[in-house]
């Protein structure tokens, strides 16, 4: 989908992430996407799903809170042929995140051992007001997630990333913004 544009409506609630900071994020998760489920929990211009999708994802799942964001990311679903690929949820990422980041009960589930690639994305004031229940986030993504999956946070390069729930943190510095990514602790091909 390279070089097609996604639908932005410039209100100042949503914050994308800059192309030149979304082209390394990519770059870095390289082939991890190819085949994964991606999760765009503050999705904003859903710009990190459909990316994924352009880049592999089997599936994506975009949620934001606001019914007009979450409008021009359907409508950009539509303009790009996607809407079978990309789920929009309209709700609080939070009370989301605790259906949707699960591992699969039923065996014969066809998204067991999927991995995902879950994106952390919210306003940068919630690392300060809302940081007990991202890092509950980031705690279940670590427990729940397949093998190969990757959880990525973007901050302010402000924030201290030891408030990060304890883990193997690669964290990368673009300007104001920093990317700290996680991969869930795997044992001989397990989760610990």
């Amino acid at each position: 989908m390279r070089g097609r544009h996604i639908f932005y409506h410039g209100e100042a609630f949503t914050r994308p992430m800059k192309d030149s900071v979304r082209e390394n994020l990519f770059n870095i998760l390289g082939r991890a996407v190819r085949g994964a489920i991606a999760f765009d929990l503050f999705a904003g211009t859903g710009a990190l799903a459909i990316e994924s999708l352009s880049r592999g994802a089997v599936e994506a799942v975009a949620i934001e809170q606001s019914n007009r964001a979450a409008g021009h990311i359907r409508e950009t679903a539509k303009a790009l042929d996607i809407q079978s690929k990309l789920k929009v949820l309209v709700g609080d990422a939070f009370r989301w995140s605790e259906t949707l980041l699960v591992a699969p009960d039923d065996p014969d589930d066809p998204k067991i051992g999927v991995p995902w690639i879950v994106f952390l994305s919210p306003p940068y004031v919630m690392w300060e007001e809302e940081l007990d229940q991202l890092n509950s986030v980031i705690n279940q993504v670590l427990r729940q997630a397949p093998p190969g999956s990757v959880l990525v946070a973007e901050t302010e390069d402000t924030f201290d990333v030891t408030r990060l729930p304890p883990g193997e943190w690669d964290i990368r510095v673009y300007g104001n913004v920093q990317l700290a990514f996680i991969e869930p602790a795997t044992q001989c091909g397990l989760r610990c």
